[in-house]
């Protein structure tokens, strides 16, 4: 691999990032409002979707419709 460092420089960072990749751990987890630990891919999924039309459908008028703020 010394070799290919010196000789192509950009394949072999390219080859050290392709490994480090594979080494990564995907944690598919969030927080619920009530700060539970969901974990399945059902609960992961209903949560993000309250999140965003929470986000998206907001209850309360924000400052730029009301006019407020400068």
């Amino acid at each position: 691999m010394e070799k290919d460092f010196q000789s192509a420089p950009k394949r072999f960072w390219q080859t050290i990032r392709r490994l480090r990749r594979g080494k990564r751990g995907s944690i598919q987890a969030v927080y619920s409002k009530g700060g539970t630990l969901l974990t399945s891919t059902e609960e992961v999924i209903g949560q993000w979707k309250e999140h965003f039309e929470e986000l998206l459908n907001p209850t309360t008028p924000s400052m730029v419709e009301t006019g407020a703020g400068g």
